[in-house]
């Protein structure tokens, strides 16, 4: 299973935006929630106004959902990360029935929203028009496919191959 987020953390838009949770709306003094998010903010906390960051964020998001979509296993998509949604960095926001938890479905509309949504409709056909980006078996390095070229290969940080151990 792949996936950046789930709905017990961050969502998507979340772990670009905070590098801490926010889930003092829960009212359990910050303490729910895990503190391990794996999150960045990029230099401003939350919501910011920086094109520059902005643009960081978008990348680095753009990266995850193309990471998660075109490796090896089953990918998961948070419901919402495919437009930016965010949970305003509350990482725990299943006790809240309020603009937290729900879904925005007018965020797809935004400039921003319908950019990450057709990024992540291209990735999808990328991974359907190619059938090794949906492998069904787990690759060993076992099988040749071709001379000289297996299934997959291990390298180490100089290029060389790694040799498969007994």
């Amino acid at each position: 299973m792949n996936f950046v987020a789930s709905h017990d953390g961050f969502t998507l838009a979340d772990v670009t935006a905070y590098s801490h949770k926010h889930n003092d709306i829960n009212k359990e003094g910050n303490n729910d929630g895990h503190n391990e998010n794996c999150s960045a903010n990029w230099g401003v906390e939350g919501p910011t106004d920086d094109p520059a960051i902005l643009d960081t964020r978008a990348r680095l998001a753009r990266s995850m959902i193309a990471t998660s979509l075109l490796s090896l296993g089953t990918p998961m998509i948070l419901c919402g990360d495919e437009f930016g949604r965010t949970q305003q960095g509350n990482n725990n926001a299943y006790c809240q029935d309020n603009e937290i938890s729900w879904l925005d479905w007018d965020v797809a509309q935004t400039p921003q929203g319908k950019l990450m949504t057709e990024f992540v409709a291209r990735v999808i056909a990328l991974r359907k028009k190619y059938p090794v980006l949906r492998e069904t078996r787990f690759l060993y390095g076992d099988r040749e496919v071709l001379l000289g070229l297996y299934d997959v290969s291990w390298f180490d940080e100089r290029g060389n191959a790694l040799a498969i151990e007994a």
